[in-house]
């Protein structure tokens, strides 16, 4: 099961990796009950849940006997409270979401002095800012006080499918006081305590990838039609699943993830930090730990920019029968690479540490000369560039050279975006043989759980297939030196500016 930002769907794979069937449901997002927020209702979700299974038993040659496991994976850091019955208390606040509490947790004297030390206070307090459990304490404290747990989507789902309340390691990605490094809850002691207002009573009891849950409850199985102890086996969030299926854990490959919000990840066995205070997360691997370097708004932004700028080209895809964004591919190949001289710095979302607190989007270099479709292709490039600073930052870390680029995510599907990504990386650059890579990352676990593999990382080498390679053309040496010269300083000749403005 695969719970999306656009879309549920429902994944049946084989013990080889093969995708049998999927049925796809799509669903509101969010709603949007002020400016900046984004909250869907928690039974809504799971309503959604049970239509794609239901729609599955009705639609394919797949009968609920046949399924031995299920995993689930979700989009991160969508925040759910529940009284002590596991009953929504609010709305799920969901990870668009861009609300921030404006009164904060006070911190010891002790934590105080040492943020103020190492010169982190500032930073901390964006990311107490960013916490939905202090919104929810500052604007709905009697929410607050009755909240019995506090969890994430994928936890809420679990507890839906088996009657069990518990969430996966690897999911345990958002304003939490998870210690990623042990893999668990943060001690007492940890200033994550007195960072968020929460307590360690209230927190989801977690599993680690590929070991069993719990199993699908009656309830469950009138709701869904899924066979009553059919065992449910933690996997892990998104972009969790989609760095196993990319990466399958090879310590020379980098995976990118160019979905709505695009990532570049690394996987190792040591708990590294590519940046100062930001977590390696937990892989599914065993024992391994992920390197994640995010851009909140990532192919978003094409389609943003679409939307508000390319009514035009909406119409005209319309009219051929294919996708705004396959138009626009199709039209920037007749730009040049460097968009005559459009430079994007594609933070939307600025982040804790990167890109900081500071940083906002920025767009340089317009000319009477540019037209949309310049813009289009510098969008891209942007996002991209701005990736393969992450990578730079993610090889000071990384255990061995990184040779190789897996990319999934809607992005992957374009032919003109995998070039431009192996031209700009000088790289080669490797889709999955799936789009569903999200989903085939939790059948990896389930397969582990459920006895075909001894390990999640043997039952990748069998499970996941590299599809159609892309090698660097003459356009690499361009994107070098655009790269060099005006990437890679830009964001640091825009700061002082960005920080009037934080």
């Amino acid at each position: 099961m695969d719970y999306g930002t656009q879309s549920v769907r429902a994944l049946v794979f084989d013990a080889n990796g093969q995708l049998i069937t999927k049925v796809m449901h799509l669903v509101t997002p969010y709603e949007v009950p002020q400016l900046g927020w984004a909250e869907q209702d928690a039974h809504y979700c799971w309503q959604q849940v049970c239509l794609v299974l239901q729609k599955l038993w009705r639609e394919s040659n797949i009968v609920p006997e046949q399924v031995v496991g299920i995993s689930l994976t979700t989009q991160r850091n969508c925040i759910v409270h529940l009284d002590r019955e596991n009953n929504p208390l609010r709305p799920i606040i969901m990870w668009p979401d861009n609300r921030r509490a404006s009164i904060l947790p006070k911190f010891s004297l002790w934590w105080q002095l040492a943020f103020g030390v190492i010169g982190m206070t500032k930073r901390i307090r964006y990311f107490q800012g960013e916490s939905e459990c202090n919104w929810v304490v500052q604007h709905q404290p009697e929410i607050a006080k009755q909240s019995a747990k506090i969890g994430f989507l994928s936890g809420w789902l679990n507890f839906k499918l088996s009657g069990v309340l518990a969430d996966s390691v690897a999911a345990q990605v958002g304003y939490l006081p998870f210690n990623y490094k042990k893999r668990h809850w943060g001690k007492k002691s940890a200033w994550q305590w007195q960072a968020i207002a929460v307590k360690p009573e209230q927190m989801v009891d977690v599993v680690e990838p590929g070991e069993m849950i719990a199993r699908v409850s009656q309830q469950a199985h009138l709701d869904t039609g899924l066979v009553v102890g059919t065992p449910i086996i933690s996997a892990g969030a998104d972009k969790a699943c989609e760095t196993l299926t990319s990466g399958t854990a090879s310590p020379n490959v980098a995976s990118i993830s160019l979905g709505t919000a695009s990532t570049i990840s690394i996987t190792q066995r040591d708990y590294r930090e590519a940046f100062r205070y930001l977590p390696a997360y937990p892989s599914l691997v065993e024992n391994s730990f992920i390197n994640e370097i995010i851009l909140q708004r990532g192919f978003w932004l094409l389609t943003h920019f679409i939307e508000q700028y390319g009514q035009a080209d909406v119409e005209e895809a319309q009219r051929l029968g294919i996708k705004p964004e396959e138009l626009i591919c199709r039209r920037i190949l007749d730009i040049e690479p460097g968009a005559n001289g459009l430079i994007v710095q594609p933070f939307w979302a600025p982040g804790v540490i990167y890109p900081g607190p500071e940083a906002r989007g920025s767009i340089v270099g317009f000319t009477p000369d540019h037209t949309r479709y310049h813009l289009y292709r510098a969008l891209i490039e942007g996002i991209l560039l701005s990736l393969k600073q992450g990578l730079a930052r993610l090889e000071k870390i990384a255990p061995q050279k990184i040779d190789l680029i897996r990319i999934s995510g809607g992005g992957s599907q374009s032919d003109v975006v995998m070039q431009m990504a192996s031209d700009i990386f000088n790289l080669p650059c490797e889709r999955v043989q799936t789009h569903e890579t999200s989903g085939l990352g939790a059948a990896i676990a389930c397969a582990k759980g459920v006895g075909f593999y001894n390990s999640i990382s043997e039952g990748a080498k069998t499970m996941v297939k590299h599809g159609q390679r892309f090698e660097p053309s003459n356009n690499a040496t361009i994107y070098q030196q655009i790269y060099r010269q005006k990437s890679a300083k830009i964001y640091d000749y825009l700061k002082p500016f960005y920080n009037k403005y934080e």
